[in-house]
This record gives C-alpha cells, structure tokens and sequence, in this order.
C-alpha cells in the first residue's frame, strides 16, 4: 500500500510505527546526553531517559492503533501517528531542553499537534529529518563519549593518608557556604565599594575572626567545592576542553572524598543541607549522612533551585533532635549568588553591582538565623563561612571571564570569598594560614589534631582560571602570594 494511501486509511504497519517512534525521542534523549554529559552520569537517570525518550514513544505508538478503534476517536485515526510524532518530540525538547513554562509550553504543544493534523501526509519527511537530527548529535556526543571513558577519576586520590589521621577534638563543624559572597576586605573596596559594615561586627560580637584577601581558587561553584573537599587542585582538567563542562565534581563534594572520610573515621555524622539540586542531580550522594532535600523529590533530569525548600526550618528540626556524637554540616545556599550569566541579560555593571548588594543582605539575614540558630543548640561550636567564589562584580556579565583575559581589579572580583571562622574555646589559632580554599580543610584539621602529616603537602593557594577561544585554555591567574598575572599551565602539567 502506498504512502498516501496508507495515509488516508489510517493504516500503517508496526515497522513504521515503531521508526516513527523512537524517531520522536532519539534526538531529543542524544541531545540531553551531548549537552549535559556532565550532570547525567548515573544509571538511574541513564534508565529513566532511556524509558522516556525510547521505549516510552515505541510503545505508544504501537499502541495508538488500539485506542483510535474507540468510536469517537476513529475518524481521527489517519491523523493519530503524525500528532504523536510532532508533539512527543516537541514535548520531550521542551521538557529537557528548553524548560517552558507551563502555559507556554501547552501552547506551544497545541500548536505542534495543529501541525501534525497539517502534515500528517508528509510524516515520513518528518521522521527521516528528526533521524538527522539524532545522527548530528551523535556525531557530536562521541568526543564527549570519548573523554568520560578516559577521565582520570582518581584525581582526588592524595599521597597521604589523610582520611586515618586521629582528631584530639571532635567539636561540631559547620561549613556555611552562602554562594558567591565576596571577602569582607573586597566588600569595602571597588569595584563593589559597599560600606555597610553592620554584618562584619554582628560576626565579631559573636567571636568570629575574618580573613582578610581570602580567596577562592576556582570560578564556579562545583570547581571550587571540589578542590576544597579532595585538598587538592584539579587544574581544570576535570573539564572537557572543547565544551568547558566540569565532569564528575558532583560525586567529589558530596560522594568519596578524604574530608568526609576524615570525618566519618573521628564518628562524625555527615548533614548536607542546600536550596538546589546542584550537588544531587546524579544521586551519588554516598559521603554524607542526611540531605534535607529527599531523595525520592529529585529530578532526573533537571537542575536548579528548590523554591519548595526553607533550609532555615529544615535546619531548626535536625539541630533539635541533634544526638551526642561528632556532626558536620554543610550548609549551602545559592545567595548573594553573582551577576547575571550572559551579555543578554545584563543591565550593565553598575546595575549588576547594585542588584547584587541587595541580594548580600538577603544573604546576611539568613546567615544570622543558622547562626543563631546553631547558638541556640551548640555551646562551643566550630564555625566557618566559607564562599565558593566573589560576585563578578565589576563585570558586565559572567560569561566575560570565558572571553577575554581579565584586568587585576576583575580578577580579584571573581576569586574574592569570605572566609570567617569561630574556633572553639574563642581561642584563636596562631599558626594557620588561611589564604585560599584548597588547604582550608588542611588547616582545621590541623588546629583539631595537631598532626603535622596534613600540611606536608600543602597545597599551593593559587587562583586557577580558563579562557574559551574555540577551545579551553587554562592559566594560573593570581599566585600563591596573591600577585595578579596570567601564566598558562600546560594540560597534564601541575604547578
């Protein structure tokens, strides 16, 4: 039977359905894997994508035949194939692509389905288009293929066997990570130039003690958080170097790595406390105990902030029934956060600047209530905020960093974090040097143990950057004195 005719009987084969089927999510499922390698690197999201984008739409569309036999539903029968094609394939590029919002995205469904009823005659152009489309992803998903497969996972690994040293003192640890919040000697100096010191004293009061020109040594949030808890520098070759997507950060914080052994060898109890999904999308959350967000409310496919989630009250309840053994939390909130990502976006850097104040005090009245709230519970505990990177401000826009090489006042911008810590006691240690992330846990262990073994490779407190001219390029950018300058650091090559 003929193309048309079959088209205009309704009939068509279960070869044709099947193909027509899985034309509508191979593309959409290759297109996920090739632009988020980095973040879908699990079995359970590889089996939930699969059953979505592959076996799902096969099914269905063998099964459509049955349903459109309903009366009512067989005059639409010829139709039926073509508008599960177009909307199934919309829907899914919607759903893990483009993230619509609703009534848009029912719009725009609405109107794919309009389509199909349009050009259901030319459904096999339709399908060996969309199967083009899958065979460029592909073709695109290869190097990315090929760069997991000879990912170097072992690069947290340490000389020393830091996870067995012995701590003399075990006080509760709470590691504050408020996104983004710039060092308070940064704050008072352009290009950020705001003097409100209100917050600064607030801490002092409470016994805290501020490291000045504390810098973070990576830009983002996971390249950064995953130097920090493997102690060791990564230079950015964690990265794929034609995409600048960092690979397996995520299992690093919050799955093996030697500060939460450390911890769980002294009987700490490891608490993880956060506002988004950044962290857990893979679900390798095996180095701490807790999460305040459930396991089972996780998207498979999609990251980002939960609005859902109060981690103040969350908090509030894990520290009321808070047992006597050891525990360590690690707190995390996406605020001050930065400026805004793209050159679309942006209002301009003063605007940015300003926006971004705003948000500090957000970000100041949330770091009170967990530090009260910690008070509250804990009589001598160890504190530190500790942020992940500054605020960009200065900059237009974020993306500016991956395009040009940055002045020394941007740089500075970029690595600026706080880093404010109340050591148990109030007595204030004399012989750490807290400059960067990397060697921060170095130190607290250090002050809890006193084994010199945890600073015999100390880390260098280096600044580490990298510039996309096609392809990624990485540059040491401030020293381990803090002195500004670009120095290329050659792939495979540590300072």
């Amino acid at each position: 039977m003929s193309e048309r005719k079959q088209a205009s009987s309704g009939y068509v084969p279960v070869k044709t359905r099947i193909l027509a089927g899985l034309a509508a999510g191979l593309y959409p499922f290759l297109h996920y894997y090739t632009n988020n390698f980095n973040l879908a690197d699990s079995w359970p999201q590889f089996l939930f994508l699969t059953s979505l984008c592959l076996v799902a739409p096969v099914v269905i569309a063998i099964a459509l035949p049955v349903l459109f036999r309903i009366r009512p539903l067989k005059r639409w029968s010829k139709y039926s194939l073509s508008v599960f094609n177009f909307v199934y394939f919309t829907g899914l590029l919607g759903l893990l692509i483009f993230h619509f919002r609703k009534v848009t995205f029912l719009l725009i469904l609405a109107g794919v389905g309009l389509l199909g009823l349009v050009l259901y005659r030319y459904l096999s152009k339709i399908v060996i288009l969309q199967y083009l489309l899958a065979i460029m992803s592909f073709v695109t998903l290869v190097p990315r293929l090929l760069f997991v497969s000879n990912y170097n996972y072992d690069w947290p690994a340490l000389t020393e066997t830091l996870d067995e040293v012995k701590l003399k003192s075990t006080p509760n640890i709470y590691f504050i990570q408020p996104d983004g919040y710039a060092n308070f000697s940064a704050l008072r100096e352009p290009p950020y130039n705001h003097l409100d010191r209100g917050f600064e004293y607030w801490l002092n009061a409470k016994g805290f003690v501020h490291y000045d020109d504390f810098r973070s040594n990576y830009f983002t949030t996971l390249s950064s958080n995953s130097a920090v808890f493997a102690m060791r520098h990564h230079y950015y070759e964690i990265i794929h170097k034609s995409t600048a997507k960092t690979y397996n950060t995520q299992e690093v914080i919050v799955g093996d790595n030697v500060t939460l052994r450390l911890l769980k060898n002294n009987g700490y109890k490891n608490h993880l406390f956060t506002d988004n999904t950044f962290f857990l999308l893979n679900r390798k959350m095996r180095g701490f105990d807790y999460c305040n967000i459930p396991r089972s409310s996780l998207s498979y496919y999609k990251v980002g902030p939960r609005k859902d989630i109060d981690m103040v009250a969350d908090f509030r309840k894990v520290m009321a029934d808070q047992d006597d053994r050891p525990n360590f939390y690690f707190i995390e909130k996406t605020v001050p956060g930065h400026i805004e990502n793209s050159k679309h976006n942006t209002r301009g850097k003063e605007v940015e600047r300003e926006k971004y104040l705003e948000s500090l005090e957000v970000a100041n009245q949330w770091l009170q209530d967990i530090i009260n709230t910690i008070f509250q519970h804990d009589e001598d505990p160890l504190i530190f905020i500790m942020a992940d990177h500054g605020g960009y401000v200065g900059l237009d826009y974020l993306s500016e960093l991956d395009e040009r090489k940055l002045n020394e006042l941007e740089t500075h911008s970029v690595y600026t974090a706080i880093m404010s810590v109340r050591y148990p006691g109030d007595s204030i240690p004399a012989d750490l040097t807290m400059r960067s992330g990397v060697n921060v846990f170095r130190n607290l262990f250090f002050h809890l143990s006193k084994d010199s073994l945890l600073l015999k490779s100390y880390q260098p407190d280096s600044s580490i950057i990298y510039t996309e001219n096609d392809f990624v390029e990485v540059y040491k950018c401030i020293d381990e004195n803090g002195v500004y300058g670009y120095k290329k650091i050659p792939q495979g090559v540590e300072e």
